[in-house]
């Protein structure tokens, strides 16, 4: 790693190792920007050493990606693989990263599976992902996500939480702006101004919202089905792009430098509260950028807004 695990991570790391070489499975209930992927390092080295297979599943593909080239400029000696859909022609590896939906290609085959975003679509709540899970591992799980769901704290005792960014920076506490149907698109392009100079993500509750907005404002939008959403996004991190609007699809597993962030429509019922705290964790992941603004923009505050404001709040009194 390029960097050293604060006491608070290594701590976490070595409760996580402790679990899986005995065998037992472990949810890691960590903050956006705690670190997760470094945390389970030492978990992947202690099987890898021990010759045994180690999987790292994620439900998008994007984030796939995104994990794969961290893990082999951090691995270059292990044999690494990448599997998607459409890209699975090496399925071998000491390490595989893949789709939750190919798990099904590697029946009773890793003896460590770590399933990152382990509340993310499609994979949460969707029983034939679980299964190709379930029948793939033969050892424990290591289960990662900021805003894992009760269902999981249910069937595995075994939890580390992790409140706190590596940096030991706060989390960015969202600031609510109303507006009404009439001015909305001025008060955004207002907020915009004050942010020049800044990336800025906008993220929208749906495609149809983000469209009409792009039309308005003539900033590029990305979403799941779209074409040329891959360039974008790599010229939104290339800082060719200032600003850029998009669904849910960036919520998660990306990480930007310096990014400030926006939601649009924030009392929309498609922005519950795990979804709110994972756009809010987007801002200030960086050691060179540990701080940054997350403004939610509505009509109304909804309680989704307010448990996310509370659960952030709670989250940066906890004393390293």
């Amino acid at each position: 790693m390029n960097y050293k695990l604060t006491n608070t991570q290594e701590n976490a790391s070595n409760q996580i190792l402790k679990y899986v070489s005995n065998n037992q499975s472990v949810i890691v209930n960590a903050v956006c920007g705690a670190g997760k992927t470094e945390l389970v390092y030492s978990s992947i080295e202690y099987f890898i050493n021990n010759n045994k297979k180690v999987a790292f599943a994620i439900p998008r593909k994007d984030v796939c990606i995104e994990i794969y080239n961290r893990l082999k400029i951090d691995y270059p000696n292990v044999e690494l693989s990448l599997v998607y859909g459409g890209h699975s022609k090496y399925l071998q590896g000491q390490l595989i990263v893949l789709t939750t939906h190919q798990l099904y290609r590697y029946k009773n085959y890793f003896d460590l599976l770590i399933l990152d975003e382990a509340d993310a679509f499609p994979y949460y709540n969707n029983e034939f992902l679980e299964l190709f899970l379930n029948e793939s591992v033969k050892g424990p799980i290591i289960y990662l996500s900021a805003t894992i769901k009760e269902d999981y704290l249910k069937k595995c005792n075994n939890v580390v939480y992790v409140n706190k960014r590596f940096h030991n920076y706060d989390l960015p506490v969202p600031q609510i702006i109303k507006y009404n149907n009439l001015n909305k698109t001025k008060i955004l392009l207002n907020k915009l101004n004050l942010l020049k100079g800044k990336p800025v993500l906008i993220f929208v509750p749906t495609i149809e919202c983000g469209k009409k907005l792009s039309k308005k404002t003539n900033i590029p939008f990305v979403y799941s089905s779209f074409d040329k959403k891959m360039k974008y996004i790599s010229d939104f991190k290339e800082n060719k792009i200032k600003t850029l609007i998009t669904t849910s699809i960036l919520e998660r597993g990306m990480t930007f430098f310096d990014v400030q962030v926006i939601v649009f429509d924030a009392d929309h019922k498609m922005f519950d509260v795990s979804s709110l705290i994972q756009i809010s964790g987007r801002v200030g992941r960086k050691l060179k950028a540990p701080t940054g603004n997350v403004y939610f923009l509505s009509c109304s505050i909804s309680n989704e807004m307010n448990i996310c404001i509370k659960e952030i709040i709670e989250k940066n009194k906890t004393v390293v």
